[in-house]
Protein backbone atom coordinates (compact mmCIF):
# COMPACT_ATOMS: atom_id res chain seq x y z
CA UNK A 1 0.00 0.00 0.00
CA UNK A 2 1.40 3.34 -1.09
CA UNK A 3 1.41 6.41 1.14
CA UNK A 4 -0.51 9.17 -0.68
CA UNK A 5 0.80 11.98 1.52
CA UNK A 6 3.63 14.12 0.15
CA UNK A 7 6.90 13.92 2.07
CA UNK A 8 7.37 16.45 4.83
CA UNK A 9 9.46 19.44 3.79
CA UNK A 10 10.04 20.90 7.24
CA UNK A 11 7.95 22.36 10.02
CA UNK A 12 4.52 23.72 9.19
CA UNK A 13 4.26 27.51 9.10
CA UNK A 14 3.02 29.25 12.21
CA UNK A 15 -0.26 31.10 12.51
CA UNK A 16 0.25 34.79 11.75
CA UNK A 17 -0.33 37.44 14.41
CA UNK A 18 -1.55 40.91 13.55
CA UNK A 19 -1.90 43.76 16.05
CA UNK A 20 -4.60 46.28 15.13
CA UNK A 21 -5.31 49.52 16.97
CA UNK A 22 -6.41 53.10 17.06
CA UNK A 23 -3.42 55.42 16.76
CA UNK A 24 0.12 54.12 17.39
CA UNK A 25 -0.67 51.42 19.97
CA UNK A 26 -0.18 48.43 17.62
CA UNK A 27 3.22 49.66 16.44
CA UNK A 28 4.28 50.44 20.02
CA UNK A 29 3.33 46.93 21.20
CA UNK A 30 5.23 45.39 18.30
CA UNK A 31 8.32 47.46 19.09
CA UNK A 32 8.12 46.62 22.80
CA UNK A 33 7.86 42.88 22.17
CA UNK A 34 10.82 43.10 19.81
CA UNK A 35 12.91 44.62 22.60
CA UNK A 36 11.72 42.16 25.27
CA UNK A 37 12.06 39.06 23.07
CA UNK A 38 14.63 39.84 20.36
CA UNK A 39 15.66 36.19 20.12
CA UNK A 40 12.36 35.19 18.56
CA UNK A 41 12.28 36.33 14.97
CA UNK A 42 8.69 35.45 14.15
CA UNK A 43 6.97 38.09 12.15
CA UNK A 44 4.54 40.12 14.17
CA UNK A 45 2.34 42.34 12.05
CA UNK A 46 1.05 45.69 13.23
CA UNK A 47 -1.48 48.04 11.72
CA UNK A 48 -2.14 51.34 13.46
CA UNK A 49 -5.15 53.19 12.08
CA UNK A 50 -5.03 56.97 11.78
CA UNK A 51 -7.60 58.78 13.90
CA UNK A 52 -9.15 60.43 10.84
CA UNK A 53 -8.76 57.52 8.41
CA UNK A 54 -11.75 56.71 6.22
CA UNK A 55 -13.21 53.25 6.96
CA UNK A 56 -12.84 52.19 3.31
CA UNK A 57 -9.14 53.03 3.32
CA UNK A 58 -8.61 51.34 6.70
CA UNK A 59 -10.43 48.22 5.51
CA UNK A 60 -8.24 47.98 2.40
CA UNK A 61 -5.09 48.36 4.49
CA UNK A 62 -6.39 45.74 6.92
CA UNK A 63 -7.06 43.29 4.10
CA UNK A 64 -3.47 43.69 2.89
CA UNK A 65 -2.07 43.38 6.42
CA UNK A 66 -4.01 40.14 7.00
CA UNK A 67 -2.73 38.75 3.69
CA UNK A 68 0.84 39.68 4.67
CA UNK A 69 0.48 38.08 8.13
CA UNK A 70 -1.03 34.84 6.81
CA UNK A 71 1.61 32.18 6.31
CA UNK A 72 -0.90 29.57 5.24
CA UNK A 73 -2.39 28.58 8.59
CA UNK A 74 -4.51 31.62 9.34
CA UNK A 75 -4.16 34.77 11.40
CA UNK A 76 -5.06 35.88 14.90
CA UNK A 77 -5.89 39.59 15.07
CA UNK A 78 -5.35 41.28 18.42
CA UNK A 79 -7.31 44.53 18.61
CA UNK A 80 -7.35 47.27 21.20
CA UNK A 81 -11.02 47.28 22.24
CA UNK A 82 -14.29 45.64 21.33
CA UNK A 83 -16.69 47.99 19.57
CA UNK A 84 -13.99 50.35 18.33
CA UNK A 85 -13.27 50.99 14.67
CA UNK A 86 -10.35 48.52 14.45
CA UNK A 87 -12.40 45.66 15.91
CA UNK A 88 -15.46 46.55 13.87
CA UNK A 89 -13.42 46.55 10.65
CA UNK A 90 -11.77 43.25 11.62
CA UNK A 91 -15.15 41.54 12.07
CA UNK A 92 -15.64 41.61 8.29
CA UNK A 93 -12.64 39.27 7.96
CA UNK A 94 -13.59 36.81 10.73
CA UNK A 95 -13.46 33.20 9.50
CA UNK A 96 -14.04 30.57 12.16
CA UNK A 97 -10.89 28.53 12.67
CA UNK A 98 -8.90 30.56 10.13
CA UNK A 99 -9.04 34.24 11.08
CA UNK A 100 -9.81 34.84 14.73
CA UNK A 101 -10.13 38.16 16.58
CA UNK A 102 -9.29 38.81 20.23
CA UNK A 103 -10.04 42.26 21.65
CA UNK A 104 -8.53 44.08 24.62
CA UNK A 105 -4.91 43.39 23.68
CA UNK A 106 -2.24 43.76 26.33
CA UNK A 107 1.51 43.08 26.34
CA UNK A 108 1.38 39.68 28.10
CA UNK A 109 -1.23 38.58 25.54
CA UNK A 110 1.04 39.51 22.62
CA UNK A 111 3.97 37.66 24.11
CA UNK A 112 1.80 34.59 24.74
CA UNK A 113 0.47 34.76 21.17
CA UNK A 114 4.00 34.46 19.83
CA UNK A 115 4.70 31.47 22.08
CA UNK A 116 1.47 29.76 21.00
CA UNK A 117 2.31 30.34 17.34
CA UNK A 118 5.76 28.78 17.87
CA UNK A 119 4.03 25.77 19.45
CA UNK A 120 1.96 25.30 16.30
CA UNK A 121 -1.44 26.05 17.85
CA UNK A 122 -4.45 26.66 15.62
CA UNK A 123 -6.11 30.12 15.46
CA UNK A 124 -9.20 29.09 17.45
CA UNK A 125 -7.15 27.49 20.22
CA UNK A 126 -4.88 30.53 20.32
CA UNK A 127 -7.87 32.85 20.64
CA UNK A 128 -9.32 30.94 23.60
CA UNK A 129 -5.96 30.80 25.38
CA UNK A 130 -5.23 34.48 24.75
CA UNK A 131 -8.53 35.59 26.26
CA UNK A 132 -7.65 33.75 29.48
CA UNK A 133 -4.05 35.02 29.45
CA UNK A 134 -5.24 38.59 28.98
CA UNK A 135 -7.66 38.29 31.90
CA UNK A 136 -5.06 36.75 34.21
CA UNK A 137 -2.57 39.51 33.35
CA UNK A 138 -4.85 42.17 34.80
CA UNK A 139 -4.31 42.52 38.53
CA UNK A 140 -4.79 45.10 41.25
CA UNK A 141 -1.28 45.18 42.71
CA UNK A 142 -2.47 46.37 46.11
CA UNK A 143 -4.79 43.37 46.45
CA UNK A 144 -2.14 41.00 45.19
CA UNK A 145 0.49 42.25 47.64
CA UNK A 146 -1.85 42.61 50.60
CA UNK A 147 -0.90 40.39 53.55
CA UNK A 148 -3.70 41.46 55.88
CA UNK A 149 -7.33 42.21 55.23
CA UNK A 150 -8.09 45.89 55.12
CA UNK A 151 -10.84 47.14 57.41
CA UNK A 152 -14.11 47.75 55.58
Amino acid sequence: MKNSEPPATGPAPNVGILLLSHGPLAEALKETVGVLEPEHGEALGALSLAWDEAPESASERLQKAIANADRGRGVVLLTDMFGGTPSNLALAFLQKGRIEIVTGVNLPMVMKARALAREGKEPSEMARTLVEKGRRAIVAAGELMETEKRPA
